[in-house]
């Protein structure tokens, strides 16, 4: 008679009792470290889990790199902010604009480039125009600041505070470009490109946590739907809403919907370049720098000298001055704005496409 050993039962896994391996084993063996203290974690989420100094110390030191970075690159630019250079417009006799230019230097030495115009209309139309944020206009014996009011209360105060220095006596102020009835401090245009930005910024980094293999060309229609929201949802709510963008409807959701794709795909090539931290290299690079040297806050002319190039580059730039051009300055800016987000989406296009094309070939190599 033959006689077989009974097998164990075979455990119902709604009753047994989860098996975790000792946390030394584990490790020995490469697996997650830590004990699964919170039920219900999937299995691949648990086995993707790092060692325990691993798990503790990168998230400390990547949120404590981002935090420095934008600690340190804001308070750099605005804890004091000195102008460099700033443009400032005269219209007056020789004499008078010479006595002036003169006064001004020697109150801020190199604070001010200086553009004379032979008129005040002349000087009224460079202001209107963002050819220079204020022009100091001497008839005989009256002095009066044109300035537009469109670059902000900080901005056009400073002006009228230096040209009263400079005078000996206050100079009044008349507005050439006022702010829009919804924006009274002037931020408006700043605050729609950061929120951009960031949404940007996370769709891009929770499509390649979802997808990171997705195709190209599904990744650019994804981004595509997700640029052409953005840009409606910042026109409804700016302009429509509450009447802080002044810029035409089309025109704001536009430029809005470039920004959203221009950072979407920044931070896509960066997370494609740098792997593991490309997600806080974006964030300094678009979070920090690009908003920082937007130009919302105050003209890029207040920027540190380190600073001040990327507000000639970076698409936060290129957004702030397109929606205050086509809003405030019969669209000065607009069209080297627009050309220079696309030139960013066409160029962060071509780099992904470029390391698909690798990716694929060495796959080929490899098999």
């Amino acid at each position: 008679m033959n006689h077989t050993t009974p097998l164990p039962p075979h455990p119902n896994p709604e009753t047994a009792e989860p098996t975790v391996p000792h946390p030394q084993a584990a490790e020995r063996h490469g697996r997650h470290a830590l004990l699964d203290t919170e039920p219900g974690i999937p299995t691949p989420v648990l086995a993707a889990g790092a060692g325990l100094l691993k798990a503790v110390l990168v998230p400390v030191v990547t949120a404590l790199a981002i935090g420095t970075a934008f600690v340190a690159v804001y308070l750099a630019a605005f804890h004091a902010p000195t102008a460099h250079h700033q443009p400032l417009g005269i219209a007056a006799s020789d004499q008078q604009a010479a006595r002036a230019e003169l006064a001004l230097n020697d109150t801020a030495p190199d604070a001010y480039s200086f553009h004379r115009y032979p008129s005040a209309a002349a000087a009224r139309d460079a202001v209107a125009h963002d050819q220079v944020p204020a022009a100091l206009v001497t008839e005989g014996n009256s002095t009066v600041l044109l300035a537009a009011g469109a670059q902000g209360p900080s901005t056009v105060a400073g002006l009228q505070a230096a040209a009263s220095s400079a005078a000996g006596h206050p100079v009044a102020v008349q507005d050439v470009v006022p702010l829009a009835s919804g924006d009274t401090r002037g931020l408006s245009v700043f605050y729609a490109s950061f929120g951009v930005v960031l949404a940007g910024f996370l769709f891009s980094v929770a499509s390649y946590q979802i997808a990171p293999r997705l195709p190209l060309a599904a990744r650019v229609a994804s981004t595509v739907v997700f640029a052409a929201a953005s840009g409606t949802m910042v026109a409804l709510i700016g302009h429509q809403a509450l009447h802080a963008l002044p810029a035409a409807f089309t025109t704001v959701a536009v430029i809005a919907a470039l920004l959203a794709m221009a950072t979407a795909t920044a931070a896509g090539v960066l997370l494609r370049l740098f792997g593991p931290i490309g997600m806080p290299v974006a964030s300094v690079v678009l979070l920090i720098l690009g908003n920082a040297t937007s130009g919302g806050i105050l003209p890029p002319s207040f920027l540190p000298p380190w600073l001040a190039p990327l507000a000639q580059i970076m698409p936060p730039a290129a957004a702030v001055r397109a929606l205050r051009g086509a809003g405030y300055y019969h669209s000065a800016h607009l069209t080297g704005g627009l050309v220079l987000l696309a030139v960013w989406i066409l160029g962060c296009l071509a780099v992904q496409y470029a390391l698909d094309l690798r990716a694929v070939r060495q796959e080929a190599v490899a098999a």
